[in-house]
């Protein structure tokens, strides 16, 4: 929790050049309750509560415990670009005897993002500032909107990747080696999923939301044969309220 909230100090730092035009704050907070994998490469399940909150700044800042923190510094036609900050969680339930308890991580880098009729692309890149201290990156496409006047749908395809570090602290029951400051390098045991997500909220009130996901990577390549992990799939799903509050009575929804 303390690498949670200086996450959001270092955003609010980041971006304080964007406040003085920004018009208005949004907030989303509240509480779902997950099922999860006891750790990665589980063939077991876990549940916990886990908080969601959500922040917009005007139309260029963004910070949430899900997505980290966005800034749309640099704008050209539907091309944006900026920095972001992202709180990776480790799972470490019933962990096999030969391994380890993992450190969660701080990650900061930046994004590109193209806006199309049907939604978004976004490639991402970012170095862990802890943890496996490597490098980390992802290429989503997200899409959705209002099927009715008070339900909201969405969904994401997305390849992740992270580098030979990541895969010596979570897999190779070592932890990783004193950091470097060289750019991202690609190996043969990084690590590499596919996936994809499915959310979808429902007004209750005009404040309050019923909001669910499902989400579902694979892990690809060799990393699942060693025996420690029987498993390829990464599976989450949750359910909750959340509760929303603006500055502007007439803004939407972020």
């Amino acid at each position: 929790m303390r690498r949670l909230l200086a996450l959001v100090g270092l955003l609010a730092l980041m971006a304080g050049p964007a406040f003085a035009t920004a018009p208005d704050w949004t907030v989303d907070w509240g509480a779902v309750g997950r099922v999860r994998p006891a750790h990665l490469g589980s063939e077991t399940y876990r549940t916990d509560l886990l908080p969601v909150l959500a922040a917009t700044y005007g139309e260029d800042l963004s910070v949430s415990i899900d997505d980290g923190g966005k800034w749309k510094l640099l704008k050209t036609g539907t091309l944006t670009a900026g920095p972001v900050a992202e709180y990776r969680q480790s799972f470490n339930d019933d962990l096999p005897k030969r391994g380890f308890r993992t450190r969660d991580a701080v990650e900061v880098g930046g994004f590109v993002e193209k806006q199309t009729p049907v939604g978004n692309i976004e490639l991402r890149m970012r170095r862990a500032l802890n943890g496996y201290r490597g490098w980390s990156g992802d290429l989503a496409f997200d899409t959705g909107g209002r099927v009715t006047p008070k339900l909201e749908v969405g969904a994401e395809a997305r390849l992740a990747w992270a580098d030979q570090r990541f895969t010596e602290e979570y897999f190779g029951q070592r932890r990783a080696p004193p950091p470097h400051f060289g750019g991202p390098h690609f190996h043969d045991n990084d690590y590499l999923t596919a996936g994809f997500q499915v959310d979808a909220a429902r007004d209750l009130t005009p404040n309050t939301r019923l909001v669910a996901e499902i989400s579902a990577d694979r892990m690809l390549g060799e990393l699942p044969s060693r025996g420690l992990f029987p498993s390829r799939n990464v599976i989450t799903a949750s359910i909750g309220i959340v509760l929303h509050w603006s500055t502007s009575p007439l803004r939407s929804r972020p």
